[in-house]
């Protein structure tokens, strides 16, 4: 996997993607020429079976070149096994192929304008007509959007009386349905995969859309939630381990008052304070992982642990990195403040590192009784064999994207 990213995403070439705002729809596609996309499904729908461990090391290799890289590759890996599980034998006859060749992506469509954390707290709807329904609403900051060949994983309420967490459903999207209008958002960094707010007006969709059963799309999207989760904090931990040698290298090199600034105790130290950091996050990563694949208990507080050391690693690593490369740090020449502001949101994604000590509070016995369902204890449920025919069938829609309109609130 280091090769693979090496040989076909060096870093001052993932920077020029980041720098022109550009989607390498090429070197995602070898993912699938190389048989990546497959890894983690089951051999049951001709996918490898691969565990924890090993979607981390990818992770990993994937966050030493980028952020980015490693969430273009997990978004629709993730997204896809949420399928896998709950999808019927329809959508896994159209979809999974098409993620295994790089044909088709997701994205996932869950947070609005007052719904982030919350996320149970969403407003758009899908009101019944006909056969199917018809989704009115926004969502902000949803990663991929106006990529091409991409299916929203739609967040929408589909039982207005019902309690929070009982009246949501997932729905399939297509980002080219009519109706549906993509903006794309100024972000500090990521600018790879970019990040847009979609706007659903009367959008139709069949009710053989609807992912999973009605009203349980909770349960749908925490399914892959911890294995996801894992998988980004290898990433960062691919991330962190790249700027501490970039930074290890500049204080080698770069000489102040006579002597190397890395010989001096006030820099030094620094480096040491990273590096144990960094190693924690990584152990703490790979813990998680194997609790997984032995379907432990004890896997959703590891992941949420390794999640928020994970990220405030990274974060710290790299606020060091451009401290100490100094104004040389502060130069888009320079790859540390790519990483710099890749990792400023990472303690924001994914769930918060407020979030994360709530969780990890409450898994020890302390404050209120966790409100976050356990996912399923297998992440690769077995099935019967099916017959999988070449192609299949769902419809697709007119699409209709505006990056200039203005925001809507």
């Amino acid at each position: 996997m280091r090769g693979f990213v090496q040989r076909y995403a060096p870093l001052d070439v993932v920077a020029q993607w980041d720098d022109d705002a550009y989607y390498p729809a090429e070197f995602f596609q070898r993912f699938a020429e190389h048989g990546y996309m497959a890894l983690p499904f089951s051999t049951v729908y001709g996918g490898d079976g691969a565990g924890a461990v090993e979607m981390a090391i990818i992770g990993e290799e994937l966050g030493r070149h980028g952020l980015d890289i490693a969430a273009g590759f997990g978004l629709t890996v993730f997204m896809a096994m949420n399928i896998e599980r709950h999808g019927s034998e329809e959508q896994k006859r159209y979809f999974l192929p098409r993620v295994f060749s790089g044909e088709t992506r997701f994205a996932i469509s869950m947070t609005e304008p007052d719904a982030g954390s919350d996320a149970a707290a969403i407003r758009l709807t899908a009101t019944p007509k006909g056969s199917g329904y018809v989704l009115n609403g926004q969502k902000m900051f949803t990663t991929g959007a106006g990529i091409p060949n991409t299916v929203l994983h739609v967040t929408a309420v589909t039982d207005s009386g019902a309690p929070k967490r009982s009246n949501m459903s997932v729905i399939l999207v297509p980002n080219d349905a009519q109706g549906v209008e993509i903006r794309r958002l100024r972000t500090v960094g990521r600018h790879i995969l970019g990040t847009y707010e979609v706007f659903y007006d009367n959008v139709y969709v069949d009710s053989d859309q609807v992912l999973g059963e009605l009203d349980q799309g909770w349960s749908v999207l925490h399914s892959s939630l911890e294995l996801e989760r894992l998988f980004s904090c290898a990433a960062m931990v691919g991330a962190a381990q790249q700027v501490q040698k970039m930074t290890t290298d500049y204080v080698t090199e770069r000489q102040q008052f006579g002597r190397p600034i890395g010989t001096f105790q006030a820099v030094s130290h620094q480096i040491a304070d990273m590096h144990c950091a960094v190693e924690s996050a990584r152990l703490l990563t790979y813990d998680a992982a194997r609790s997984m694949d032995q379907e432990s208990t004890d896997t959703f507080r590891k992941a949420a642990v390794a999640k928020l050391v994970a990220s405030e690693a990274l974060q710290n690593a790299t606020n060091t990195g451009m401290q100490l490369m100094g104004g040389y740090g502060y130069m888009l020449e320079f790859q540390m403040q790519r990483f710099w502001r890749e990792a400023r949101i990472i303690t924001v994604t994914a769930g918060t590192s407020e979030i994360q000590r709530s969780i990890i509070a409450r898994e020890l016995g302390l404050g209120a009784p966790s409100r976050v369902p356990q996912p399923e204890k297998s992440p690769m449920p077995s099935r019967p064999t099916p017959t999988i025919p070449p192609g299949g069938g769902m419809p697709s829609q007119e699409h209709r994207v505006d990056d200039n309109k203005e925001a809507r609130t």
